[in-house]
């Protein structure tokens, strides 16, 4: 199962989860960004289906400037559409997973 896209279209719909849901804000050219990806994509296959989304700092520069992002990759999590954790660089699984509990 892939990581949903988040893009301008989708992005206030995914923030309104009732359950905590996260978005990584990252780049293509990001090293620690691609360290991330593979990551995510196991905690999102085999913990929490639908949960996290991916959205391109470079595409969306509003909505990242619009939640602060000043460096890469960062994860926030959003609860009813709001911030309830922010992490920025490189984190590990059981850090990412302690994050979504």
């Amino acid at each position: 199962m892939a990581i949903k896209k988040i893009t301008k279209d989708n992005f206030n719909d995914f923030i309104q989860s009732d359950v905590p849901v996260m978005v990584d804000f990252f780049a293509t050219w990001c090293e620690s960004c691609k360290f991330m990806t593979p990551i995510l994509e196991k905690i999102e296959a085999a913990e929490a289906p639908d949960r996290i989304g991916m959205l391109d700092v470079d595409e969306y520069r509003d909505i990242a400037v619009e939640h602060g992002v000043k460096s890469i990759p960062t994860l926030m999590v959003f609860k009813n559409g709001e911030v309830v954790s922010t992490s920025v660089g490189r984190k590990s699984r059981d850090e990412v997973v302690a994050m979504l509990a």
